[in-house]
């Protein structure tokens, strides 16, 4: 009888805890519409531009935003001329979005691309001005790829900055004329539905940024820079020369020909491949071999 009792209680306490878990997962709401969720926070982001204004932006473009207070004369965000706030238009999942960002300074290097490496320092809060992340000195590089979508959309906006160790100086090694701006995203590119610490669910975000360096990436490893897999300004992403439906920063055959990109612009008698501004066209051809269909 005892052995039986014990068989049964753990009987019930499996089908117990099997109920528990469909219910608690039954629970969970999908995600809300895009298109719904950004018409909120489009009005609420314009309105933060429209009712706060720059307070500070000091030598190392550190910056201040803060509430217009009641009867205050300050110039808002959206008003003020001093700084450049600017727009991306965008597209998620058939939704059309605008990014506002605020140019603080464009910088002098090198612009990265979306799959680029980047040394940023940074500072996220939500539009209620609860910090969130803080990042001052940062000591290694981060991939594009591995960071929430604004930041690809907006950090390739801008470009990096001048590397100055001055030998013999007593002054740490540091950056100047660097890219510096503040990037204002709707959750769609941010998190979403997925809550963070210190971010609830369907925050929009504030970053405040500065582009000090970048890496160049290969992602596809076939010789050629992603920077320099695409055409005309177009976005990374969006450049497939064969139509294949792979980006050409993905695709190690960029032509669709059947021989690999890195073959191709190999060069004749060594293991090298040649710099991309050097990559031959074909007799009569007039592009570069790797995107010639016709040249093997």
């Amino acid at each position: 009888m005892n052995r039986f009792l014990k068989v049964f209680s753990l009987f019930l306490l499996i089908t117990f805890f099997a109920a528990c878990n469909k219910d608690d997962g039954a629970s969970v709401p999908p995600p809300r519409d895009y298109a719904e969720q950004y018409v909120t926070e489009k009005a609420d982001i314009e309105n933060y531009l429209k009712t706060h204004y720059i307070a500070n932006v000091d030598e190392d473009f550190n910056v201040e935003l803060e509430e217009i207070p009641a009867l205050g004369g300050e110039v808002s965000i959206w008003d003020q001329t001093d700084y450049q706030l600017l727009t991306k238009e965008v597209n998620l999942s058939d939704v059309n979005f605008t990014l506002y960002y605020l140019v603080l300074q464009q910088g002098v290097g090198e612009a990265p691309t979306r799959a680029d490496r980047v040394l940023v320092s940074y500072r996220g809060t939500t539009l209620e001005g609860n910090q969130f992340d803080y990042n001052p000195f940062p000591q290694v590089y981060s991939s594009l790829t591995g960071t929430i979508l604004g930041w690809q959309e907006v950090i390739p906006m801008f470009k990096t900055g001048v590397y100055v160790d001055v030998p013999g100086s007593p002054d740490p090694a540091s950056f100047e004329d660097y890219g510096a701006g503040v990037m204002f995203l709707p959750s769609a590119y941010g998190y979403y539905e997925a809550a963070r610490v210190g971010i609830p669910a369907y925050s929009p975000l504030i970053f405040s940024f500065k582009l000090y360096d970048l890496e160049y990436v290969d992602s596809d490893g076939d010789g050629i820079l992603n920077k320099d897999e695409t055409d005309n300004g177009i976005d990374i992403r969006d450049f497939d020369s064969d139509g294949d439906g792979t980006p050409n920063y993905f695709d190690i055959d960029d032509d669709g020909d059947g021989y690999s990109t890195r073959s191709e612009i190999t060069i004749p008698g060594s293991n090298d491949v040649y710099e991309f501004e050097n990559i031959p066209t074909c007799d009569g051809g007039a592009v570069k071999k790797h995107l010639d269909p016709n040249c093997f």
